[in-house]
């Protein structure tokens, strides 16, 4: 059940199985200068915070945002 599944998120995603040698391959390809551009991008970029259930306590965005983006 668990292949099939993978099979169909697959075929969905890429529009064919591919082998796993091929995940492996690329996988192996990524970098330190990959993961440190990834990286800076996630910092640079700006928050995304949702909120779910009773919210009337939850911080403002902005407060939430200054703890991460701290000048």
């Amino acid at each position: 059940m668990i292949a099939s599944e993978d099979i169909g998120r697959q075929i969905l995603t890429y529009g064919e199985r591919k082998p796993l040698e091929q995940f492996l391959k690329e996988v192996d390809a990524i970098t330190l200068n990959d993961i440190s551009k990834f990286s800076q991008k996630i910092i640079t970029s700006p928050l995304t915070m949702a909120s779910y259930g009773d919210v009337m306590n939850v911080p403002s965005y902005e407060s939430v945002s200054s703890k991460f983006h701290a000048k």
